[in-house]
């Protein structure tokens, strides 16, 4: 860091780098959760394409893919605890990465939030007498404590219950793949939905929203950058980690909801179903097999969880580092536990904000976080500049450039428009956040620019991220 100032380096410690690639990977994967994906995720994209779903899922997870590959281009360059935002200081200047930094913050919570009340709403589906918000509550401080542990050691519970999780998606793979009841070539040639109890074919109109929504489903490569600060030899392995995670993510996301498409005799009955995925599970396997697996997607969600506080706690926590804030705040939030080595006190401010908005509800909660459409268009935008400059693509260099920044511009575009069409969700949530980056973006130019010297963001200077053995 720098002193209030900005002039000289001081020695404040920082993260430690303990993580191996494995365990960065079990992190991500925790985060982005590929059971909550399925059930949830995959439940909502079966109500909208009804088995256009698997086309959905096929082309939002290839797209995914791809699109994490810019992901790990901008990890390897820029390996901040703080995500996506060093690359933007870096490369698109401060005037846009505070803009970013501050639209990150209701997602942040909102986030976390969700994970919370979707945990318990998923216990009260197996125990419906437990009041929601009381369980959404003891999830999160049992989150809480794991997720100010060693990092080491959330890895390790993360990856334990990864484990569960992995099984609960096991069984419903096996289940649909021993059921067969139609070929992949006519499931993805015609598409069927649900409309007032009948099946029709889905429009192409549906399958492109359901797409974007796809997309997001088998997404999650992002989540590795928020650990980076703390993984060993980053810059030689990050970038193919991010890599990796996404192709993985994709192919283990997409392929239960694909498995399961095929297998599903009674669709009317399934996609007619509050919760699709559930009850093909029940109708193929039966319902102790569906209960059985319901326990593995609570646990998923719990360990989602504690993979967010994790990763969000250290987004807050590098604002500070870097001096984002004004002097008092940032020094707070930097605040390391002197011997657990992990950011304490914005792990604790991410709790109570995340339990406080809990108190919104879910709805709101969605209008928050789901207009987010920012990440890949901005990512677009530096990486053209970054290789221009030779900034990025020096340790890992996504391939097809530039076809995949401009598939994320492309990407960006359907998903103002998924938004804009959806009146109760996205319609708001993009005003509030876009609002919210123009306000944040006006406040800088008029009263940040000046006194903006003060902040060191991690992304400038190489020293930050690289060891003497680097």
């Amino acid at each position: 860091m720098r002193d209030p100032e900005g002039n000289r380096p001081t020695a404040t410690p920082g993260l430690e780098r303990v993580l191996s690639p494995i365990g960065v990977m079990l992190l991500a994967f925790s985060a982005l959760s590929p059971a909550f994906s399925v059930y949830i995720g995959g439940d909502a994209v079966l109500h909208m394409a009804g088995t256009g779903a698997a086309v959905a899922f096929l082309l939002g997870g290839v797209a995914a893919a791809l699109l994490g590959l810019l992901y790990a281009e901008i990890a390897a360059a820029f390996p901040g605890a703080g995500g996506v935002y060093p690359t933007l200081a870096a490369l698109l200047g401060k005037l846009m990465a505070f803009p970013y930094i501050v639209m990150m913050l209701p997602i942040a919570f909102a986030g976390a939030a969700l994970a919370a009340l979707g945990m318990a709403d998923y216990i009260r589906v197996l125990i419906p007498s437990w009041p929601a918000l009381p369980m959404a509550f003891a999830g999160l401080a049992a989150a809480t404590v794991i997720a100010v542990m060693n990092v080491r050691f959330g890895a390790l519970v993360t990856g334990v219950f990864l484990g569960i999780e992995a099984i609960a998606l096991g069984i419903l793979a096996s289940v649909a793949a021993t059921h067969p009841a139609r070929s992949l070539s006519a499931l993805l040639a015609h598409p069927v939905m649900l409309d007032h109890g009948v099946l029709k074919q889905t429009p192409i109109f549906a399958l492109g929203l359901a797409t974007v929504s796809g997309l997001w489903a088998t997404g999650g490569a992002n989540w590795a950058l928020y650990f980076a600060e703390e993984m060993r030899d980053v810059r030689r392995r990050i970038g193919r980690v991010v890599a990796w995670t996404g192709a993985i993510a994709s192919v283990t996301i997409a392929g239960p909801m694909i498995l399961m498409l095929l297998s599903a005799r009674d669709l009317p009955a399934v996609l007619g179903a509050e919760a699709p995925m559930a009850t093909f599970l029940k109708l193929t396997a039966g319902p102790e097999v569906s209960k059985i697996v319901s326990l593995g997607v609570a646990a998923a969600i719990f360990n989602a969880l504690v993979a967010s506080v994790m990763g969000y706690s250290r987004y807050l926590y590098a604002t500070g580092r870097d001096g984002v804030w004004p002097a008092p705040i940032s020094r707070v939030l930097a605040r390391l536990h002197p011997r657990l080595n992990s950011p304490l006190v914005a792990t604790a401010l991410l709790a109570i904000g995340t339990a406080l908005i809990c108190l919104i509800g879910e709805k709101a909660l969605v209008i928050l976080i789901s207009g987010n459409v920012a990440d890949y268009l901005l990512i677009a935008i530096a990486i053209f500049i970054g290789r221009r400059s030779g900034a990025t693509g020096r340790d890992f260099r996504a391939p097809l450039h530039p076809l995949i920044p401009i598939l994320a511009l492309v990407v960006t575009a359907f998903s103002i428009v998924a938004d804009a069409l959806d009146k109760d969700a996205g319609r708001p949530s993009i005003i509030l956040l876009v609002s919210l980056f123009l306000g944040a973006l006006a406040y800088y130019h008029v009263r940040l620019r000046a006194v903006s010297k003060g902040w060191r963001m991690s992304s400038e200077s190489a020293d930050t991220f690289r060891t003497p053995a680097e």
